[in-house]
């Protein structure tokens, strides 16, 4: 299988710096998308470190086998984490600084795809596009009945994060492996696009542009930006040829 990649970041209408980073390299097949906590100092400190750290470890990985993919992605993890707790502690200014991340890593017939947060990757094929992460925050939690009512703050929306890199020593990432076939679309995005526009726009966004696949994180950014852009809105599409 061959991947085409193709990504975009913008500040959006209402925020004053951009905390999102974002990193694709088609030829060895990795992207990685990150979302800083915004309300936090350093959210974009956060997720630079995110992507960069992963950049530096993926591409200084001499090898990897199919089958120590998802191992390498929960210690590439630990690792992300660890480096941005250590910054927070070099700096205490931007301490508690947090990040989401969601990356994937494209191997002969598979995607293996490590979440953590409430940035999302879908996949579009055959005209509808499926979630395939789960947002770690507390309105997904709770309704799910993973959040006890007594262990959600007073207060707390249903957006804030349950999960993110950089909030404690442990952060678990959600692992997933997705069969590759050709003319699927991956679609990885912080909440800055999820957030302002329903699944049925985005799917009919990639739908009437499918030939002009360059241009589609352009054209969903200022869907977004129209729609009000709230945040910072960060997309990425890998596609399966």
């Amino acid at each position: 299988m061959r991947i085409r990649m193709a990504g975009a970041t913008d500040i959006g209408r209402k925020r004053k710096a951009n905390q999102d980073s974002i990193f694709y390299d088609e030829s060895h097949g990795l992207g990685v998308v990150a979302d800083g906590i915004g309300g936090r100092r350093g959210g974009e400190v956060a997720s630079s470190i995110a992507v960069n750290s992963m950049k530096r470890v993926f591409l200084g990985t001499e090898s990897i086998r199919h089958g120590e993919v998802n191992s390498f992605l929960v210690r590439a993890i630990d690792e992300l984490n660890s480096d941005i707790i250590a910054r927070g502690q070099m700096e205490p200014d931007i301490a508690g600084m947090g990040t989401t991340v969601n990356c994937l890593v494209f191997v002969g017939d598979r995607l293996h795809l490590a979440h953590v947060g409430d940035s999302r990757t879908y996949m579009y094929y055959g005209g509808h596009l499926f979630q395939l992460t789960i947002d770690h925050n507390v309105g997904t939690f709770s309704s799910k009945g993973w959040l006890n009512p007594d262990q959600v703050q007073p207060g707390a929306k249903d957006e804030a994060l349950v999960k993110a890199l950089g909030l404690s020593p442990n952060c678990e990432a959600d692992i997933y492996e997705v069969a590759l076939k050709p003319g699927q679309i991956f679609l990885s995005c912080s909440d800055g696009l999820s957030g302002m526009l329903p699944d049925n726009e985005i799917a009919n966004i990639i739908r009437k542009n499918y030939s002009k696949f360059d241009a589609i994180p352009q054209l969903l950014i200022a869907a977004a930006n129209e729609a009000g852009g709230r945040d910072n809105i960060t997309v990425l599409l890998s596609e399966v040829r």
